[in-house]
């Protein structure tokens, strides 16, 4: 149940960043203290004068913190 409504919010977020005109996107990586790396990633858009933030994504780190696999990551969150 949890799976179909992630699916639903994903869409109504994709649909959101779309329709916008203006968008920023942003990334942080945290490492937590059993040294697992995870990195979030969430967008600005602005929508009737009113910026919105919107939570996109949150991923282990899992192969390496390079910049190709930082991109992956991000690549991947937006599909």
């Amino acid at each position: 149940m949890v799976e179909c409504m992630h699916k639903q919010i994903i869409k109504k977020v994709k649909k959101i960043i779309t329709s916008s005109k203006y968008l920023a996107l942003s990334c942080d990586e945290v490492t937590t203290i059993d040294n697992q790396s995870w990195i979030y990633i969430y967008s600005y858009v602005a929508q009737d004068w009113c910026q919105i933030l919107l939570f996109i994504s949150l991923k282990q780190v899992i192969n390496g913190k390079g910049v190709d696999n930082l991109t992956k990551a991000i690549m991947g969150a937006l599909k």
